[in-house]
């Protein structure tokens, strides 16, 4: 009896994990899930460039860790060889940012952000 217990809860908790790794592995690879993490990343990227703008190093590496995660959910062709160069450069900024350097982090994101916005246009 106690190993049939066991055996039904180990079920339930191999279970509900499967559906919550193929919840998020397939989030964007539909087009909306893919207009939805685009979206995500563009919105996240202005906001560690304002932060960043505002000297606010703290913001600008949410807002920075916060866009990459959203890029991450993003498969195939959404992203594209344009699309991982200008990831490249928000990582950089975010290096700049946890050196305290925000100045040159938002002159960074100031480059990134608009062709973010142009690629989600896409």
């Amino acid at each position: 009896m106690k190993m049939n217990k066991t055996a039904k809860v180990l079920s339930a908790l191999l279970l509900t994990g499967a559906f919550g790794v193929s919840g998020s592995a397939i989030a964007a690879e539909n087009a909306a899930g893919v207009a939805e993490h685009f979206g995500l990343t563009v919105k996240t990227a202005k906001e560690a460039h304002e932060a960043a703008k505002a000297g606010d190093k703290d913001g600008c590496l949410s807002g920075i860790k916060q866009s990459i995660q959203h890029y991450k959910e993003l498969t195939g062709a959404a992203a594209g060889k344009e699309l991982q160069d200008t990831i490249k450069v928000v990582k950089e900024a975010k290096g700049e940012c946890e050196s305290g350097n925000t100045t040159k982090g938002a002159e960074l994101l100031g480059q990134a952000v608009p062709v973010l916005e142009k690629l989600q246009k896409r």
